[in-house]
């Protein structure tokens, strides 16, 4: 055959086995790629829509913070005594207001000013050290359009300005101090108004909490006005454009037109461009009562126009660059490509590997044909032999069945005791051989249980240099030396038949057939015989690793793709409990701040009520004193002891004293309940009453069962039942309790919005909460409600996070997540819920009474009923 033809027949045989294998690991690799590319958008739009929800929420509980600030100021005793005109408390007014800035540490300025606009009371902030103006330095600020603006309003209304910058003499005050100013007017007793009260919020704070949101992440986030300039951006320069002329063009909509189009028209959305991804939400901080207006450029302009709470908004917007976005595609393709290249390298080789071999089969093969007739016996033996041992290998890719099946088929064909495979082993300068596989005659009694090449130093040497040794009598061959043959002699071994087998990969074994009974002479047929199997095996030897290379790195890709799956999964795990996290530690630390404020004076109240009786009951008895001692008193003495109707008050000042302690200690019940529902001193578990922590959760919630005007209200039915003490964490569990009697309900206002109001009538809402004691080991609380109830659909997905049945932007779909991870992880119990369309719908804690005693349950994924 000619070289040209030799070399167009190995490349076809090349291409037919490379072009199949390249295109199947591309296949797995682009796979592989798409998979990890969807992943990473999954994850990344998860966590930009929970940025600006977040900051939403944010935003908004700030605004309520000040605004609440602004009316405790407005209700102070000192400032109604300072509008009644008693003596000395415009000081004791300054102090208060000193002692506010102080603590609070958001305000720049708290004023008071009476009608015309001059300022009765100011504290400055002072870079931190809050101090009260001299009554010389007070100014009059008749003709800001604040003062203007808060003082139209009408008594409990709120006037917020615009978030701007601080303008000083005409100028922006330098550095740049962002500023919104809080107002509502003040009335004295007699329900006239007397002036305003004026917080000026540090800007700076809320824009500083919104960047830290947006800190070390691969987002950018952006806040801006209804105009579209930003109050907080990518860049510094481009920021307060609407306050200086050099910045006018500097906006959004200038830098992403595309992007703005669809965020001025949506009030919250997600979507990709070219310029990249955008996350946006728009937050309305104004309530119902709270007024604001355009403000003024100058110093002492009025406002341009008052605007309504829905016109006072800001967009929060997340942006994520292009370059971002394909940031970790991209790093991740590189790896994968790297990948691609070794695999195509390696499968290169392998088919150039079985290219040549099928092709030097193939020439064998014809040379046969040609050879003369005293080689066809030959040829057609070893025919067979290949025939089997192919279709052996066919059937299988395992390196350990393709050399059984060799040693079995050789021994059954050349009829031999038996047939052996040795693996060499070299390391430094020593040699060892490993038995893979044997296989013996049927009838031979006992294995020699020992091979000739690892124990004769001359068939090792022989062997490590590739010669085929054949022997067909040991006993009288003179290749061998005296001491090597009487050894192998001594073994037991007549005839041996030696060949190597040298593989691509650069493995070496060795096939030992050997004959122990009887002398065998070998034939040169059955020499060329062997030295074909040990060609083919070689070839099947590197066919056989190529393979399990191929399964090793398809292993590895799977077991990439399955740790990328766990990483998501992981993420959206420490995500909710950093969400639980923090909304426990805001809630524990408002309840507890609130309780705190509140027990001061009332403590005050209710120890000096007592004083107050025993006092007034001392004066009323000097009065009948005087009365029987002074039998006739003057007409001065007895007009007035008609007009105050003194038999009347005499009656009636006891109850009142009575009544108003009756309030005080409701209070101070209130006050206990809010402290035992935050538990921020207890970090431990330990024996707590259940019923204590579910009446402190109603308490809190006791305005949304109320029967309002535009409320039916919600009628709560407690069965409690006799249970211990339950060792548990409180406070995690207080909050699995608001979560489930918050969640019935918004379920039952929900349903009540759809119903008539004979239909409510005939079928009020109802919550009804149990708790019992099962098994004496556990407890149940179980939390039912009358309203419309859930399909299977939604109960198999209540314990999934984000997953959520509410409108956009009145749930995280978090809350059942966290209950479930509270009940099961932190206390070793389970919840689960019954329901049915129409049935309303009933959650199970059930917890054990003792922590050392775990619930042998289903987990809260699976459970639907008891």
């Amino acid at each position: 055959m000619s070289p040209q033809i030799h070399s167009r027949i190995l490349i076809k045989h090349f291409l037919t086995v490379f072009l199949p294998l390249s295109a199947l690991v591309g296949v797995v690799i682009g796979a592989i790629y798409y998979q990890q590319v969807q992943t990473e958008k999954v994850v990344l739009e998860t966590n930009e829509l929970g940025k600006v929800d977040l900051q939403t929420k944010v935003i908004s509980g700030d605004f309520h913070s000040v605004v609440s600030d602004l009316m405790v100021i407005s209700k102070q005793n000192e400032l109604q005594r300072v509008l009644e005109g008693v003596n000395g408390q415009q000081q004791a007014l300054s102090q208060e207001f000193l002692l506010f800035s102080r603590y609070k540490k958001l305000y720049d300025q708290i004023r008071f000013l009476d009608q015309s606009g001059k300022e009765v009371v100011r504290v400055n902030f002072n870079q931190g050290e809050p101090e009260i103006v001299p009554e010389e330095k007070l100014q009059v600020q008749a003709k800001r359009y604040w003062f203007n603006d808060t003082l139209r309003l009408n008594q409990g209304q709120v006037f917020v300005s615009p978030l701007d910058l601080n303008i000083e003499r005409g100028q922006v005050e330098q550095p740049l101090k962002p500023m919104i100013r809080f107002g509502t007017p003040v009335f004295d007793s007699r329900g006239q108004k007397r002036g305003v009260v004026v917080l000026n919020y540090f800007g700076a704070k809320l824009l500083d909490n919104f960047n830290q949101a947006f800190a070390n992440a691969s987002s950018q986030g952006m806040l801006l006005n209804a105009d579209g300039y930003w109050l907080k951006g990518a860049k510094t320069e481009d920021e307060w454009g609407f306050m200086f002329s050099g910045r006018k063009n500097r906006t959004f909509s200038q830098a992403f037109p595309q992007a703005w189009q669809e965020i001025s028209q949506k009030e919250s959305g997600q979507f990709q461009t070219a310029e990249g991804m955008f996350t946006f939400t728009t937050v309305y901080p104004l309530v119902e009562g709270q007024k604001s207006s355009t403000g003024a450029g100058q110093a002492f302009a009025p406002s341009q126009n008052q605007i309504d709470p829905k016109s006072y908004h800001w967009k929060i917007v997340s942006w994520v660059s292009p370059e971002a976005l394909t940031t970790k595609s991209n790093r991740f393709l590189s790896q994968l490509l790297l990948l691609y290249a070794g695999l195509i390298g390696l499968i290169g080789i392998g088919s150039w590997l079985l290219a040549r071999a099928s092709v030097n089969r193939q020439m064998a093969k014809l040379e046969l044909k040609q050879s003369e007739v005293q080689l066809r016996e030959l040829v057609e033996r070893e025919k067979i032999l290949k025939t089997r041992l192919s279709s052996q290998i066919r059937n299988s890719l395992d390196l350990n069945m393709i050399l059984s099946t060799v040693v079995v088929e050789v021994r059954e064909l050349l009829q031999i005791d038996r047939c052996q495979f040795f693996w060499c082993h070299q390391e430094d300068e020593s040699t060892s051989f490993e038995l893979s596989q044997q296989a013996c005659a049927p009838d031979l009694t006992e294995p020699l249980g020992c091979s000739p090449i690892q124990n004769v130093e001359s068939l090792s040497e022989a062997v490590m240099q590739g010669n085929l040794l054949c022997f067909d009598d040991i006993a009288t061959d003179s290749w061998l030396d005296f001491k090597s043959r009487n050894l192998l002699v001594t073994l037991g071994f007549k005839s041996l038949l030696i060949v190597s087998i040298q593989t691509q990969s650069g493995c070496l074994g060795v096939i030992v057939c050997e004959h122990t009974r009887a002398l065998r002479p070998w034939s040169d047929d059955e020499v060329e015989l062997i030295r074909g199997v040990a060609d083919q095996l070689a070839i099947a030897i590197d066919q056989a690793q190529l393979y399990n290379q191929s399964r090793a790195a398809t292993a590895a890709a799977t077991a990439q793709a399955e740790q990328l799956n766990q990483v998501l999964q992981n993420l959206k795990q420490t995500q909710s409990q950093l969400i639980q996290t923090e909304k426990m530690s805001s809630l524990g630390q408002l309840v507890a701040g609130v309780a705190h404020e509140i027990n001061n004076p009332v403590n005050f109240i209710y120890g000096n009520l007592t004083h107050v009786n025993e006092y007034t009951l001392g004066l009323l008895e000097l009065v009948e004193l005087y009365q029987k001692t002074n039998a006739s008193p003057t007409p001065e003495v007895q007009a007035h002891i008609e007009a105050i109707d003194l038999d009347f008050m005499t009656e009636d000042l006891p109850k009142i004293l009575v009544s108003m302690k009756m309030g005080a200690n409701r209070i101070r019940e209130i006050v206990l309940s809010l402290r035992n529902f935050s538990r921020l001193d207890e970090a431990d578990m330990k024996p707590v009453n259940i019923h204590e922590g579910i009446d402190s959760t109603l308490l809190i919630l006791q305005n949304r069962f109320k029967q309002t005007s535009g409320n039916a209200g919600i009628e709560i039915i407690k069965e409690y039942g006799d249970i211990p003490l339950v060792e548990c964490y409180a406070g995690q569990l207080n909050q699995v309790f608001m979560n489930l009697i918050s969640n019935a309900i918004d379920a039952l206002d929900s349903y009540n919005s759809k119903r008539t109001l004979e239909d409510i009538e005939a079928n009020p809402s109802q919550i009804v909460i149990r708790t019992e004691l099962r098994n004496s080991d556990r407890i149940t609380v179980q939390i039912a409600d009358n309203g419309p109830g859930m399909n299977e659909v939604v109960k198999q997905r209540l314990f999934d996070p984000f997953f959520t049945t509410k409108a956009a932007g009145k749930g995280t779909g978090l809350g059942l997540a966290i209950s479930a991870q509270i009940v099961a992880e932190k206390h070793n119990g389970a919840i689960w819920c019954i329901s049915e369309p129409g049935q309303g719908a009933e959650f199970w804690v059930e917890i054990p009474i003792n922590q050392s005693s775990k619930l042998a349950t289903a987990s809260t994924a699976t459970l639907s009923r008891i």
